[in-house]
């Protein structure tokens, strides 16, 4: 979950009020597009309910270092006088894509309850982050969006690596400490301040501060298998301030993310049909993210999950995440196709 720069060379997608600024010269970054392509795959298996769900936490830590990425590159490349409207823009742009989604969602789960909901729910809960699966990423990003230009000028004052580590280590102590005050745990992981380790090696990346190490990919999938330990040992912090998943998230996106797109944006040999399929997925993640919640619930109202249950047991949810995956991809076409494309990230 993407809104692109105008005059973009290849149009494609992230995540919401993502610029998919990574084409140059006609090319792509393939690697980052694969890393889009697992983040999403992830997020939809969590929605979905498939097993060992912890493994897949890395998905929207991803995609903030990638909003922060891209949108790094799109201020570089602009005169400092137009942030502010640029800024702008792209906060209206999420907002509008926040609100259709919103709607439409509250309408389905929450239909005839509004006269009995208190305020504080509807505003802090269906329109606060808990509405519907996937919901609080755009506030989150509304709340980064805002303070971006002071975060990436406080970044640029800091050494990168320190910032970082100060995050890691705000992410450890909020999960497993500080989440145990009410008032704390009550704004939950929606808070910006959780998300800055993100955001300083999305800057980094984008900068060319740090390069693309390949190697760190196994190294944030070792750790992102001790995950499932990890929330089993500490069964009260937020999966998302875990350290394993905060550590596995910034390894994946060092691995993948490079400043030099000229020189790095295709592997060595070109990729095949299932490299290209999942690059695919990866351009396009911004409508699978909105689009997969009614999905799933298509799946459960036609009795598809039923089905795939009770021939494959919770392995068989997998057959359901790709049905999701692929309509969302149908979703995404037709609003386009219908003019509509900013709902899912497209201008």
């Amino acid at each position: 979950m993407p809104i692109e720069p105008r005059n973009a060379p290849i149009r494609g997608g992230t995540l919401p009020g993502q610029a998919d600024a990574h084409a140059h010269a006609g090319v792509r970054d393939l690697h980052a597009d694969w890393l889009k392509a697992a983040a999403i795959v992830g997020v939809v298996c969590i929605h979905a309910g498939t097993p060992v769900q912890d493994l897949f936490r890395f998905g929207v830590p991803v995609f903030i270092g990638l909003w922060a990425y891209y949108l790094e590159k799109a201020l570089a490349r602009r005169p400092k006088e137009t942030h502010g409207a640029y800024l702008l823009q792209r906060l209206v742009e999420l907002g509008v894509a926040y609100l259709a989604w919103t709607l439409l969602y509250i309408e389905k789960f929450y239909e005839g309850r509004l006269d009995t909901t208190p305020l504080h729910t509807v505003v802090g809960g269906w329109f606060g982050g808990y509405g519907w699966s996937g919901q609080y990423y755009f506030v989150i990003l509304f709340q980064l969006t805002l303070l971006f230009p002071l975060l990436r000028r406080w970044i640029a004052d800091a050494p990168t690596l320190p910032v970082i580590a100060a995050g890691v280590a705000l992410n450890v102590a909020a999960g497993y400490w500080l989440f145990e005050h009410r008032l704390i745990s009550a704004v939950g992981d929606r808070l910006f301040i959780y998300w800055i380790p993100y955001v300083a090696m999305g800057i980094a990346l984008a900068r060319g501060e740090l390069a693309r190490r390949p190697g760190l990919a196994i190294v944030g999938g070792l750790l992102l298998l001790a995950a499932p330990l990890e929330s089993a040992l500490f069964t009260e912090h937020s999966a998302y301030l875990s350290l394993t998943v905060t550590l596995a998230s910034l390894l994946l996106l060092a691995s993948a993310v490079s400043a030099d797109r000229a020189r790095m944006a295709v592997p060595a040999q070109p990729p095949g049909f299932v490299g290209r399929a999942v690059a695919l997925v990866g351009r396009h993640t911004f409508a699978i993210y909105v689009a997969n919640v009614g999905m799933l619930e298509v799946c459960k109202a036609t009795g598809f999950t039923a089905f795939a249950e009770s021939h494959a047991g919770d392995w068989g949810l997998i057959a359901v995440v790709a049905v999701a995956l692929a309509g969302g991809l149908a979703i995404g076409w037709l609003l386009q196709a219908l003019g509509l494309g900013v709902l899912v990230g497209k201008r």
